[in-house]
């Protein structure tokens, strides 16, 4: 059945909340008696009505708003109601005969009497049930929205953080490739190198956060291996200030703006200049990068262009909404980005 028992076998505190209501609803009226025969009375009459006052409250919660209330087929929702209401009537009646209660000491014979007494207890019971339910199934779509949204975020991230890998392995390769290329005695320290920055994003960067301080021995690497590649003519300085051991951070978050400021800030012909600067406060980093623009030079396409920056964009406004900005600037021959993200939860 739809909707059986208010997922009561799902929710064991929802199963407790319901024990408890219907127990005191149950038992409370037997206080308001001074004499044991109106508890007796009570217990025969108005317990088997209250029991029938439950039988509605769930057949309403459990089969009628699923079924018809909530898919809006209101005429169908309506006559359910009526027959349900029907039938618990007739039930009251036989009961009533059954047990010779239909004539009441003080009252006369009142057939219709004994047969409108439960519409009072259907309504009050149409009501709450109508009223819970519809209001547990808000919350329950709430709560599964938000998980959806949380499963497309982690996905999203995913995504986003998988290429950032592929990306930089480009680049390093071509960069190894250059240095065998010329016999360099730095190829060999490149390769170690790039096996420490391989195993830093294969394993340590699986986390959803790393300590900053990993981070920051990550971009050291890299920068060595760009060093290693580049003319004595480019100036490359890294500078970090404060406690990164204190600052927990996004893993690969960093690094597409050191990528972007080597890829457009190198020039072969004339003097160049990339300054890194990294500050870790108690709750709050800020990260700067400077290069000069370097005049373009033709070459080939490079399909993964600008895949860097776009992807940490978006990264920052997933893990960091409202909490970052991202600050860009360029003059004519130099380009400056500023990164501030604020820890403070």
């Amino acid at each position: 059945m739809m909707g059986s028992l208010p997922d009561l076998k799902s929710n064991p505190s929802s199963a407790w909340i319901h024990v408890l209501v219907w127990t005191a609803y149950f038992m409370v009226p037997l206080f308001f008696f001074e004499s044991a025969a109106g508890r007796e009375r009570f217990m025969i009459m108005g317990w088997f009505m209250q029991l029938l006052t439950l039988l509605y409250f769930y057949y309403n919660y459990s089969l009628l708003v699923p079924r018809f209330l909530l898919r809006k087929k209101i005429g169908a929702y309506i006559l359910m109601l009526i027959l349900g209401l029907v039938a618990m009537s007739m039930v009251n009646v036989l009961f009533a005969i059954a047990t010779g209660k239909l004539i009441e000491h003080h009252h006369p014979f009142n057939f219709w009497r004994t047969v409108t007494f439960p519409v009072y207890p259907a309504l009050l019971a149409f009501a709450l049930s109508s009223a819970t339910r519809i209001i547990m199934e808000y919350f329950k779509n709430e709560r599964q929205k938000k998980e959806m949204e949380a499963e497309k975020l982690s996905a999203e991230l995913a995504f986003l953080k998988s290429q950032v890998n592929p990306h930089f392995l480009f680049n390093t390769l071509n960069n190894i490739c250059s240095l065998a290329r010329k016999k360099s005695d730095n190829t060999e320290n490149a390769i170690i190198k790039l096996s420490q920055i391989m195993r830093y994003m294969l394993q340590d960067s699986k986390d959803e956060s790393v300590c900053l301080d990993q981070e920051v021995e990550y971009l050291r690497n890299y920068i060595d291996l760009q060093r290693m590649r580049i003319s004595d003519k480019v100036k490359v300085t890294f500078t970090v200030e404060g406690h990164p051991e204190q600052i927990s951070i996004a893993p690969l978050l960093l690094i597409p703006f050191i990528e972007n400021a080597f890829k457009h800030g190198i020039s072969y012909l004339d003097e160049a200049e990339i300054s890194i600067t990294l500050m870790a406060f108690p709750e709050e980093l800020h990260f700067k990068v400077i290069n000069r623009i370097a005049k373009p030079v033709k070459e080939l396409p490079d399909p993964g262009s600008g895949i860097g920056l776009k992807n940490v964009k978006r990264r920052l406004e997933l893990l960091y909404p409202g909490k970052h900005q991202l600050i860009t600037r360029e003059s004519d021959n130099q380009y400056e980005i500023g990164l501030i993200i604020n820890f403070k939860s």
